[in-house]
């Protein structure tokens, strides 16, 4: 009796997930595959293609009530964890160390940092759409190359260019420091709902 190839099971479930399917949804798909290859013993590939193309199938085939969220909830939660994953240690680490006279933001905080966010999270999304895009990957591939190229120029321009000795404004200690932990806790649900999410469940026998 033929058994599904731990290889293609471990990339098939990598690529579904590349897609933003959701654990449950992916554990009905190797399922499928592999009740098909022990039934029939045909090889997986031959019958359902590569992992990334079948993959790229059955993300087409579902919507946010099957399984996949749609796009813009996929950028914007990105978005959000960058975004807390970033400022929330610095916030902290910020809140620790200044003392009564508050935390400095100087030009360069104000401009290179958002700049770092924007990029990062550019690179990052154009990354993922080059692997699970059915056409234009080089494209997608060479976008998030030029995002991290981007985001070393600015960094490289801002260091050398902007000023971060001159305070622009200043915040209380404590509250940057609230806004830290707020950030961090808040980063650290979102990571754990994301993990449960996409843990394989496979569908219960009956």
């Amino acid at each position: 009796m033929m058994t599904l190839d731990k290889k293609y099971h471990d990339d098939l479930y990598k690529a579904l997930r590349m897609h933003e399917i959701s654990g449950e949804r992916a554990g009905e798909v190797l399922a499928e595959v592999e009740a098909h290859v022990i039934e029939t013993g045909e090889n997986p590939v031959e019958a359902f293609g590569k992992p990334r193309e079948y993959a790229r199938q059955v993300a087409a085939q579902l919507d946010p009530a099957t399984g996949k969220p749609s796009t813009a909830k996929t950028v914007v939660t990105g978005v959000v964890i960058a975004a807390l994953a970033m400022f929330g240690p610095n916030f902290i680490g910020d809140g620790l160390y200044y003392g009564a006279e508050g935390v400095p933001f100087t030009v360069r905080d104000v401009v290179a940092q958002p700049l770092l966010l924007i990029f990062v999270v550019t690179g990052v999304l154009l990354a993922f759409r080059a692997y699970t895009a059915s056409a234009h990957n080089k494209l997608f591939a060479g976008g998030a190359v030029a995002a991290a190229v981007a985001f070393l120029a600015s960094q490289i321009l801002c260091n050398k260019y902007l000023d971060d000795e001159t305070p622009v404004f200043s915040a209380p200690s404590w509250l940057i420091l609230a806004l830290g932990v707020v950030f961090f806790v808040g980063v650290m649900t979102m990571l754990v709902q994301a993990i449960r999410r996409g843990r394989l469940r496979y569908p219960e026998k009956k």
